[in-house]
């Protein structure tokens, strides 16, 4: 009897272990799904010297005009204004339907560079621009 109960309270355990681990992977599996599938909000924000201004707009113009062609593009915003020093703070927000388009339209641009000639790299560093660039997601409340 007593071999019984212990046999029946160790299959429990597997079972209800066994039972955690697949639910734990279905939703890990579901949040993936889930960020896959949540809009991308792509931020740069640029400080850039004021000898600089014209030709990184100019660029920028190029760039902005050229992703809003792009599959899974859904919109985007810049926004400015001019620090202490008088250089120019310029942010861009462009909004991706997925990570999955954003990730294709990162490629293009890129090809896109390169079929241009154009290295963005450079560019900053000859024209003095520090740029920080991040990926959001809608906040949750």
């Amino acid at each position: 009897m007593k071999t019984n109960l212990l046999i029946g309270i160790i299959c429990l355990a597997l079972f209800t272990s066994k039972t955690h681990a697949q639910t734990a992977i279905v939703n890990s599996q579901t949040e993936a799904k889930k960020s896959e599938a949540m809009k991308q909000i792509f931020i740069d924000k640029f400080i850039v010297p004021e000898k600089s201004k014209q030709e990184f707009l100019e660029r920028v113009r190029i760039n902005r005009n050229f992703i809003k062609h792009l599959n899974g593009f859904i919109k985007d915003d810049a926004y400015e204004s001019t620090d202490e020093k008088g250089n120019l703070i310029y942010m861009t927000i462009a909004v991706w339907e997925n990570e999955a388009v954003l990730k294709k339209a990162k490629e293009t641009v890129q090809a896109e560079y390169k079929k241009e000639g154009f290295n963005i790299s450079e560019m900053l560093e000859r024209l003095n621009i520090v740029m920080d660039r991040n990926i959001y997601k809608e906040a949750q409340p």
